[in-house]
């Protein structure tokens, strides 16, 4: 039983590893992947705790802390809301792009409940609260290091913003936020000099890599924490001496924070010499994010308003978004118009678990609180105080962090700690030990029936579920090669990998057919796109699509995406997918009118139907409203020169070229095709050389700018440009000499 119970713990320390580990293979391999490994690791800690807790006779249980049920009440509230909200299916298992379903929660629940159970004493905490640190130090370590030593660049690339292993800053900073103030608080407590030092150095390293992250949401979080901690500090401390050194260091500190931001709001000298520094400092509500995230809270606060009580269910935010579309996201990209979380944890709660789930959040953070500043209030010396002093202020700053970004599975498992900590700590006030050698309970028949029940079910429950994250891992590894495939342009690896990922027997199927049909659209756009490629897939994907639109009548996503293979089906295979194509797009755009992404879909849809008029009048409608966007703009233009109306066309297709040229360089060559037509050279020559600035090493835009040059009589350029071709791709040499040749210039002009 000793050696089981120490591999257990080992199990415990071995999973805060967790961001360090990259799965190269798999869909987002910085977070799906590793939440898959340490969902079975989970699993089979606790097929060795029901073990070990079934075999021992001197079975000790933690005494369970208001906290404690507050974390156990959570994920049984997820189940409530799922099954009230719009989607089961993805609430209960989540999607990859996330790994936030509630089947995650309930494992991170389990470790909860299992550090609470096994890390009994202050000794195993201590382990833990440095094992912790040391991965952190690490993960810091390798963002800001390995970048600059040209090794491991597909995984952790330069940047400007560092985030390591953990692929984005946001989260990095959000995961490096806990165990940074953790060492503070270990620095205040530990006596040994040798001890301090590696503290102060792995507080450093951090502290470093929390800033070069350049995250503001977790730079305010950090900060509010501190001074929370500070606060607490003065408020608590009977040393006066102390508590004005401190209130002096802090008002230094104030004072030079405020001089950097007004300085920084005065001046560009931060943001030419010191962009890191500057970016902390910049709090600026016109900026893409800060906009576009003021949109998102709006929408998560109108949805909580349609379902106040348990909300719309786990991870169905997108559903609510779509619903509550704010046309103003496409003036950002068509990026911005699809948002799956609200980026705000407690806003996000609130909207798919209503003010039910939103009040036991609140109560958990109440306890949180309420347990780390009862145990500074009654520390007994100045040591202990600044511990659970700079311990609230880590909740504060988490917490803080959180209202600007959403939980990932790297953070989460250190926030789970820090709270399964603090019970443990509350739990020490009147320590409890339970033995079955003199307690009723451990001796009473039906609890030892309903114990070997458990036991029976579990031993049957949990290899199903560590099969089933198996299996996860494996659908993940084939949709991640897919979208290899597409990213090199490989049609034949395409059609190879995607039936793979979509035979695979897995709950987020969906998502796959969603990114694999955004995988058709791409090489659509780069006209690769091609009967067989369609053909590979369009069988699974139509059964997919119509199996979710069936079970989920208010799904946008289905409808929209849904609608988008019917019309490739349509063009590429037989004209008569046109009409499902059409029936899904306009059930899509009754949902909701503003989303400008199906009208456009639906107006391509018309016109490759031959549907002229009404592809014009519907792009039509959608211009008004959205004048200031280039997509609309260059739609309606597309829509115009093929009813024949050129001029007109062009025009709209001018306003619409910024989004265009970077959309697909095919539409750069279009435009330029109309102009050649209508002889404006002029237009030509402005966009090649736009083109030659952007990729100065490229001779097919100089070979291009050559030959437009021809065309307008001016044969000194022509010269000029087709000698750079040649310099630039020497196997042009003849071709170019041919050129010349044809337009009446000495080819031996080129050497």
């Amino acid at each position: 039983m000793n050696i089981l119970n120490k591999i257990i713990k080992f199990g415990l320390y071995f999973a805060l590893l967790l961001p360090l580990i990259f799965t190269s293979r798999t869909m987002y391999p910085w977070h799906f992947g590793k939440t898959v490994l340490f969902q079975i690791l989970v699993e089979i800690l606790l097929f060795l705790a029901i073990i070990y807790f079934s075999l021992n006779k001197e079975k000790k249980l933690p005494k369970l802390t208001k906290l404690d049920y507050l974390i156990l009440a959570f994920p049984l509230l997820q189940i409530i809301s799922a099954i009230l909200g719009v989607n089961f299916n993805r609430s209960f298992w989540g999607e990859e792009s996330r790994a936030q379903g509630i089947f995650t929660w309930v494992n991170f629940t389990i470790y909860y409940f299992l550090l609470r159970t096994f890390l009994s004493e202050k000794r195993d905490w201590l382990k833990y609260g440095l094992a912790a640190i040391t991965i952190s130090l690490i993960s810091s370590f390798a963002a800001i290091f390995v970048p600059h030593l040209n090794i491991f660049e597909n995984i952790i690339g330069k940047s400007y913003r560092i985030s390591g292993l953990i692929g984005n800053p946001i989260f990095f900073a959000s995961y490096l936020i806990i165990p940074l103030l953790i060492t503070f608080a270990l620095l205040a407590i530990t006596k040994e000099k040798k001890w301090k030092i590696l503290l102060l150095i792995a507080a450093l390293f951090n502290l470093s890599g929390f800033l070069l992250a350049q995250t503001r949401g977790a730079f305010l979080g950090l900060i509010a924490g501190v001074l929370l901690s500070v606060f607490l500090y003065l408020l608590f401390s009977k040393n006066k001496k102390n508590k004005i050194i401190t209130a002096s260091i802090v008002l230094i500190f104030f004072i030079a924070f405020a001089g950097i931001y007004l300085f920084n709001r005065k001046s560009d000298y931060l943001k030419s010499n010191l962009p890191a520094v500057s970016q902390l400092f910049e709090i600026n509500f016109q900026v893409t994010t800060a906009n576009t995230r003021l949109m998102a809270w709006q929408i998560a606060l109108k949805s909580w308003q349609d379902k106040p009580l348990f909300g719309w269910g786990p991870e169905n935010f997108q559903d609510a978004f779509d619903k509550h579309y704010n046309p103003d996201f496409l003036k950002y990209s068509f990026a911005e118009t699809t948002w799956d979380k609200p980026h705000s944890y407690p806003l996000e709660v609130l909207s798919t678990m209503g003010i039910v789930g939103f009040s036991v959040y609140l109560c958990i953070i109440f306890f949180a609180f309420y347990y780390l500043i009862k145990n500074a209030k009654r520390s007994s010396d100045e040591k202990n105080l600044l511990f659970f002093v700079i311990l609230t202020g880590a909740v504060a700053a988490y917490i803080i962090q959180g209202s600007f970004a959403f939980e990932t599975s790297n953070s989460l498992m250190l926030w789970l700690s820090l709270l399964a900590f603090i019970a443990f700590c509350r739990e020490q006030e009147t320590p409890i030990e339970i033995n079955n050698s003199n307690n009723k309970l451990f001796n009473n028949k039906i609890f030892i029936i309903a114990s070997n029940i458990l036991l029976l079910v579990s031993l049957v429950i949990l290899p199903l579920c560590v099969y089933k994250n198996i299996s996860f891992y494996k659908a993940s590894v084939a949709l991640g090669d897919t979208r290899d495939a597409a990213e090199i342009e490989s049609l034949y690896l395409w059609q190879k990998n995607a039936p793979k990922a979509l035979s695979a027997k897995v709950p987020f199927l969906w998502e796959s057919a969603v990114i694999l049909t955004k995988d058709l659209s791409i090489l659509d756009a780069k006209g690769l796109l091609d009967k067989k490629t369609l053909d590979s897939v369009s069988p699974q994907l139509i059964e997919i699509f119509e199996n979710n639109i069936k079970k989920y009548p208010t799904s946008y996503l289905m409808r929209f995406w849904g609608g988008q293979l019917y019309t490739f089906l349509g063009e590429y295979s037989d004209k008569k997918y046109y009409q499902r194509s059409e029936e899904l797009l306009k059930e899509a755009y009754n949902i909701n009118q503003t989303r400008q992404n199906v009208g456009l879909t639906l107006a391509k849809t018309y016109l490759l139907e031959g549907k002229l008029e009404e592809g014009v009048k519907l792009l039509e409608e959608i211009q008004k409203t959205n004048m200031d966007y280039g997509e609309a703009h260059w739609f309606l233009g597309l829509a115009l020169v093929e009813a024949g109306e050129k001029e007109r066309g062009i025009e709209e297709l001018e306003k619409g070229f910024a989004f265009a040229k970077n959309l697909s360089i095919n539409n750069v060559f279009y435009l330029v095709n109309l102009y050649a037509e209508q002889k404006q050279y002029d237009k030509i020559i402005k966009i090649y050389n736009q083109l030659i600035i952007e990729y100065p090493e490229s001779p097919k835009f100089y070979a291009n700018l050559a030959a437009t040059y021809a065309a307008s009589g001016d044969k000194e350029k022509m010269l000029e440009n087709i000698k750079i071709a040649v310099t630039l791709e020497p196997s042009l040499k003849e071709e170019a000499k041919n050129f010349l040749k044809q337009n009446g210039v000495d080819p031996n002009l080129i050497n």
